[in-house]
């Protein structure tokens, strides 16, 4: 029997790639390894968004936050941690230079969260990720950070879509929201959540929307508008790998 101190030590995210565990870690290590780096969230942060705050009884200065439940079509979104490096930098290889290892990681990061915040999502029946479009280069990356996800949760203690029976898809590929204003920003949105197509039912489902990063909500609120109003959903929820700071968005 191997004993526990035998085993090696994680390298800590992002020396994931010459990790001992890369190819045969678990959810729980890799986040608990990635913990101990990332920027997580501010111990005051906006019970809606994430976002941080100075003070547990500041108001959060997202406008979206200041919406009734009923406009926003969403209750909250979680973050992992903060769009901060090295996790900041990671994401943008992923996404934009098509390192699709990092996918793996990601997914990981995603059930260890799941798995260490149970008490949050316990009730979720259906986990989505976010859609891309089929044509998206050079990756499509939430359709890979998805399928790691439904891989690594060996157990099945989660109910991630099967990724080979995707229930949401997006049919055609629309304008980016990145660097635009609030307006622009939402109308993005829009026509994201106007390409999407419904292949599986979701009435009367509480929903998990996963994506990479949030900036203002605009997409979590197009896209859970369409979900709850036109589609059925009892109510959608969010998880991103990373939190935007003010500043940035």
């Amino acid at each position: 029997m191997t004993n526990a101190a035998d085993l090696p030590q994680p390298l800590g995210f992002p020396k994931c790639r010459k990790c001992a565990y890369v190819h045969i870690g678990w959810p729980d290590i890799c986040a608990e390894c990635a913990g101990q780096t990332l920027r997580l969230l501010a111990e005051h942060h906006c019970e809606l968004c994430s976002q941080s705050l100075s003070a547990p009884d500041e108001i959060c200065r997202n406008p979206i936050c200041r919406w009734t439940p009923q406009q926003r079509h969403f209750t909250r979104v979680h973050a992992i941690a903060m769009f901060a490096d090295p996790l900041e930098q990671k994401i943008k290889r992923f996404k934009y230079d098509g390192y699709t290892g990092w996918g793996l990681i990601f997914g990981r990061l995603i059930v260890g969260w799941l798995n260490a915040h149970a008490h949050d999502v316990e009730d979720i029946d259906l986990i989505l990720g976010n859609p891309t479009a089929p044509q998206r280069t050079p990756v499509r990356h939430i359709e890979v950070m998805m399928k790691a996800a439904y891989a690594e949760d060996t157990r099945g203690r989660w109910p991630i879509a099967d990724p080979t029976s995707p229930v949401l898809i997006k049919k055609r590929e629309t304008e980016k929201s990145a660097g635009k204003s609030w307006s622009a920003k939402m109308e993005a949105a829009r026509e994201h959540a106007a390409a999407l197509k419904l292949r599986q039912s979701v009435k009367g489902k509480r929903i998990l929307l996963v994506d990479d990063v949030y900036t203002t909500g605009a997409t979590f609120h197009a896209v859970g508008k369409r979900l709850v109003t036109e589609w059925g959903a009892t109510e959608v929820r969010g998880l991103v790998l990373a939190r935007v700071p003010f500043g940035m968005v």
